[in-house]
């Protein structure tokens, strides 16, 4: 019988992987996924109330820090659009104990901001930050969309629902 309070632990990420243009960047990379943020809007209710209007996203930013100047790195650094994948693997622990791995996916279409400074010490790796435009974030757990949002297809949809449905209906 199954505990309905449990919830699935996620833990900790073991793996993962980026693509640029379908070609493999970065393996187990230090990454940060864009943050998705709506613009807000202040109203009068009982004084002064940010209220979120989620047909309106603020900048999205995703950053990759790859060690090495290799191949990967040339393939990053392009001032145009690229699309960008993330694959990662988390290891998940049921209500009986069991661990298994969980795939997600994060699909990215962005313009790098920047080349970034590339340091080198001798005896130590080279680590280089890239930072991403994003103008399309798209997120998988376990096979099943979290979310889309697509700016320039005017696009916000969170977990099946579409929030510029109406609004895209009467422009």
């Amino acid at each position: 019988m199954s505990n309905t309070k449990f919830v699935d632990i996620y833990g900790a990420i073991i793996a993962n992987t980026v693509y640029s243009d379908n070609h493999l960047v970065g393996r187990n990379v230090e990454t940060t996924l864009p943050e998705v943020t709506p613009v807000t809007a202040e109203i009068q209710a009982l004084g002064t109330m940010s209220m979120p209007i989620w047909q309106l996203i603020d900048d999205m930013e995703f950053t990759i820090t790859k060690i090495g100047i290799d191949s990967g790195l040339r393939d990053l650094i392009k001032p145009q659009t690229v699309n960008l994948e993330l694959r990662f693997v988390q290891n998940v622990t049921d209500e009986n104990g069991l661990n298994t791995q969980k795939g997600c996916k994060a699909f990215l279409k962005g313009m790098s901001k920047k080349i970034p400074g590339l340091s080198g010490n001798v005896g130590e790796g080279s680590a280089n930050e890239f930072t991403f435009s994003v103008m399309r974030y798209q997120l998988f757990i376990d096979g099943k969309e979290l979310f889309l949002i697509d700016r320039f297809a005017g696009i916000v949809r969170i977990q099946g629902v579409d929030y510029t449905e109406v609004m895209n209906s009467l422009l």
